[in-house]
């Protein structure tokens, strides 16, 4: 069941980006515009601190993809099994044949996942920067010709998150669904099986877990951020403007007091923390139904 859910999401969400491609080649162009770019030493900072964020998150999930695509061939080889992927060998191959051709298809499996999953991340981490940076130039802001240049950054990072989400929306909600389903089934398979196969059962449930809690955590950020963006402007120095300054601060305030987020399944969830708990709340309970049955 692992492989089938984790290659067919992976799948989908490689052919969502690629489906998407104007979409990122769009946010791509956006981030390496004049409006994205740092203009003060502690946008430098927050580019670089963020930026290595993103870049342990890429070591992280290409090393867990590289641990378990290892582990599964070597757990199945010690129990005994020539296809140690999927037991079924077809009778008009060689099992040598079938098993690299498995351990290749693992590979490439692995490859995708990483991949997509440090795209998104990054892409992730990129409108946490700009909001960041943007809410650091509102606080400075003390003209007119300021206020506009951060209204037009601000709708440029609106736009960023909206073609963002539109890749999402359908390939990751594929990913969380079926990752509630994968962790669901390890938590009740953890107590039933032999000890070798633990091996590849706790670290593929943790790579499971760290899947739906790294986007659910940046997705917070995101809405965390971008909901002190009044605040930011509240700070700027607005007391000696003209009255028409003082307006469009007003508007600007009223139109940013929605919080940036990423929705999944049609809208109806927000990725978030409180989505992470609720996700493991219902496998734990889940895991509990299935021990009171047995």
């Amino acid at each position: 069941m692992f492989i089938y859910t984790s290659t067919v999401t992976n799948w989908m969400m490689v052919v969502c980006i690629f489906l998407n491609s104007e979409d990122v080649y769009a946010m791509i162009c956006q981030l390496e515009s004049a409006a994205f770019q740092p203009k003060s030493q502690k946008e430098y900072l927050y580019i670089h601190e963020w930026k290595g964020s993103a870049y342990f998150i890429k070591k992280l999930f290409y090393g867990l993809s590289l641990t378990l695509t290892c582990l599964a061939p070597i757990v199945g080889v010690l129990q005994g099994k020539t296809a140690p992927l999927v037991s079924y060998i077809p009778p008009w191959i060689h099992w040598r044949v079938y098993f690299w051709l498995q351990a290749l298809v693992s590979v490439c499996n692995a490859t995708m996942g990483a991949t997509y999953i440090s795209f998104l991340c990054t892409m992730l981490i990129e409108a946490i920067i700009q909001v960041a940076c943007l809410k650091e130039r509102l606080q400075f802001t003390e003209d007119r010709r300021s206020l506009v240049e951060c209204i037009e950054r601000y709708s440029e990072i609106t736009e960023f998150t909206k073609r963002l989400h539109h890749i999402c929306k359908i390939g990751l909600s594929a990913v969380i669904v079926a990752g509630v389903l994968n962790t669901c089934t390890t938590f009740s398979l953890i107590v039933k099986v032999k000890f070798i196969e633990l091996a590849f059962l706790v670290p593929y449930m943790s790579c499971i877990v760290a899947i739906i809690y790294i986007h659910c955590f940046y997705g917070t950020i995101l809405a965390t951020e971008s909901e002190d963006i009044p605040y930011s402007l509240f700070s700027s120095k607005w007391i000696n403007t003209d009255d028409s300054h003082k307006r469009t601060l007003l508007l600007f305030m009223v139109f940013s007091k929605k919080q940036i987020t990423i929705k999944l399944v049609g809208g109806t969830l927000t990725m978030s923390l409180p989505l992470f708990v609720q996700i493991m709340r219902t496998a734990y309970a889940y895991f509990n139904v299935l021990q009171s049955v047995e």
